[in-house]
């Protein structure tokens, strides 16, 4: 079970947004004026500018590189994506719809991104929520890629979340580096940009797939996602301050019957699946908590008749309270 569920996860996430130490003690921290208008700047950068560069993953001792070309015009948004290790997967995006293909399989798969940020294009409004959850800061001047950068705190204002440190180009606000900082403030993931150009007018031929004979790859098209895209009457009661229900859908099981119901909470920084399936008749085992070695949290329980799974980017307290307050709306009472 927790396998199939982690591999399912690691298939939907695609391409993850990773770790850098730095052992000199932080400047004192500067508490801009405005911090929305700070990580608008962050957001707008990502979006609007053309920028082309390979970017490495890095989490859990693990390393993956990528190379992504941006570009904004006349009002349309285009990324591409290729992945350069491991098996060559390729994500073109045209504003909302995105789609990832995958040459070993001959496969494509057609989706929205309205539920996914890639990096460097990480912040996205309502930016008050960052600074209802997070102490926004300056806290000093960095070098990424050859580019110089202002480097800006997200700590946590509870321990229910993990802190964020952003590296952004100093000329164009573009996001070079984000590094995710645990509860002792070391990096557990990060990703950062190891060559980048910004500006420029990338050849529109960079934006159609690599690979030949597309048309006559198979298509999956999935659905697109949102909190109202299924009532399935599954909730988390007591779910972490910040954290809103951003997806919420219905998905059969393969070779099983029943279906697994898919929610999914974040805060803008940090996600967090939910997976609700019908138990497999096994005898009920003891609620199991504990840190995976990509940096997640993991936490498995029965309640009744389901296994509940949840599995995310947030401290072990927080995948706990979470676990612990899936309710059915339809068969629960006050």
């Amino acid at each position: 079970m927790k396998r199939s569920i982690l591999s399912w996860l690691a298939a939907v996430l695609l391409l993850p947004a990773l770790a850098w130490a730095d052992s000199s003690p932080p400047p004192d921290p500067l508490r801009p004026a405005d911090p929305q208008g700070l990580l608008g700047q962050l957001a707008t950068a990502a979006q609007q500018l053309s920028y082309s560069g390979i970017f490495v993953f890095q989490h859990g001792g693990g390393m993956e590189a990528s190379r992504v070309v941006h570009t904004f015009d006349h009002g349309q948004e285009k990324t591409r994506i290729d992945t350069l290790d491991g098996p060559p997967r390729e994500i073109i995006r045209l504003n909302d719809e995105m789609r990832c293909y995958f040459p070993d399989i001959h496969s494509i798969r057609l989706q929205h991104a309205e539920s996914r940020h890639f990096f460097p294009a990480l912040i996205a409004p309502p930016f008050e929520d960052y600074s209802d959850n997070y102490d926004i800061s300056v806290v000093g001047q960095d070098r990424v890629a050859g580019h110089d950068c202002q480097v800006i705190a997200l700590r946590p204002r509870d321990p229910l979340r993990y802190g964020h440190e952003f590296c952004a180009d100093a000329a164009t606000s573009l996001l070079l580096r984000a590094v995710t900082l645990g509860p002792h403030n070391e990096p557990i993931q990060m990703s950062v940009f190891t060559a980048v150009t910004i500006g420029g007018h990338p050849d529109p031929a960079q934006f159609k797939p690599a690979f030949p004979g597309t048309d006559n790859w198979r298509q999956d098209t999935v659905p697109p996602l949102g909190p109202q895209a299924d009532h399935t009457g599954w909730v988390v009661a007591k779910a972490p301050p910040g954290f809103h229900k951003i997806v919420e859908v219905r998905r059969p099981i393969p070779g099983r019957h029943g279906a697994m119901t898919h929610l999914v909470y974040s805060d803008g920084l940090s996600t967090v699946s939910v997976f609700i399936e019908p138990a497999d008749g096994a005898p009920p085992r003891p609620d199991r908590v504990e840190t995976l070695p990509n940096a997640l949290s993991y936490y498995s329980a029965r309640r009744d008749d389901h296994q509940i799974t949840v599995v995310g980017e947030v401290p072990l307290a927080s995948i706990t309270q979470i676990g612990q307050s899936v309710i059915n709306l339809r068969s629960s009472h006050p």
